[in-house]
């Protein structure tokens, strides 16, 4: 074929139309989501990787080849950028690497301490407090109406205490999971399961702007309701998190919080804390 036979403009509509720059939020959050997976799978120890995976993903190779795509993917989006508008491509690259960054901090934390607020109609609520250590023990103190209680987890093992303190009952964590007044605390007994849920369950994630007080605002959906997550801009791990009703009114400052979350990082915590015990 001559290329002369090809007309510039007809060449010219060809590539835009090859090089859309109008991603639909679900190819996008598809796109986030695959290269998150692939992120999480390099990033496994070398012990976890299953017999059959293939032999690139051990080793030194595996972190080369998530440099190597991330390179792709931020040459894309500068080169979609060269025409001066705002790429959606770029943006979402941008997205895409701000909660990458705080998902790996997030795996690289060793203490947390959080304390997760669930309020309720008439100003009652329940309020629990959960301390977590990379060695993987946990525990859960709730405060209700109903009174006080606390769970541990360690080992596959689960521990619980009554309301009036007094007797711990132990069992394998297999066989028996906290009750479902437990959940709003479960989402956060893990630094892990918090990275998992920002890159799965909270949707597409849009970063907001950067405040003059070192934070930054990701933003995001979770079923029918809104979550804001606020970043601390020198180590990228979350300082609060709070999920709205989704039709709650933002402009007028009417908004419904369902659950607020604030969190404290690699402050040392005693190990007898998470000693079952009264």
């Amino acid at each position: 074929m001559n290329r002369s036979n090809i007309p510039e403009p007809d060449l010219d509509k060809l590539l835009k139309q090859a090089l859309k720059d109008n991603l639909p939020p679900e190819a996008e959050a598809r796109m986030n989501r695959q290269f998150l997976n692939l992120k999480r799978t390099l990033d496994r120890p070398e012990g976890a990787a299953e017999a059959d995976e293939w032999p690139w993903t051990h080793g030194l190779f595996r972190k080369e080849i998530l440099a190597v795509a991330s390179a792709v993917m931020l040459i894309l989006g500068a080169v979609m950028h060269l025409s001066g508008s705002q790429s959606a491509l770029a943006h979402s690259i941008e997205q895409l690497k701000v909660i990458i960054t705080v998902s790996m901090s997030l795996n690289h934390a060793a203490f947390m301490d959080c304390t997760v607020l669930n309020p309720e109609a008439g100003g009652e609520g329940t309020s629990y407090h959960v301390i977590w250590r990379a060695d993987g023990d946990a525990r859960v103190d709730m405060v209700s109406a109903g009174g006080a209680q606390t769970i541990w987890i360690s080992d596959e093992t689960i521990s619980f205490s009554g309301s009036a303190g007094g007797l711990i009952r132990s069992m394998p964590l297999k066989t028996i999971s906290p009750g479902p007044v437990w959940q709003p605390a479960m989402e956060f007994r893990a630094p892990a399961l918090l990275a998992k849920n920002m890159e799965e369950r909270y949707g597409l994630m849009q970063t907001g702007e950067r405040t003059g007080s070192g934070e930054f605002l990701i933003t995001g959906r979770e079923d029918r309701q809104a979550v804001e997550i606020t970043i601390d801009a020198t180590t990228y791990l979350p300082k609060v998190l709070k999920k709205y009703a989704l039709n709650s009114d933002r402009a007028n400052g009417d908004r419904v919080c369902l659950m607020e979350v604030r969190f404290h990082w690699n402050q040392p915590i005693s190990r007898e804390l998470f000693v079952p015990g009264p």
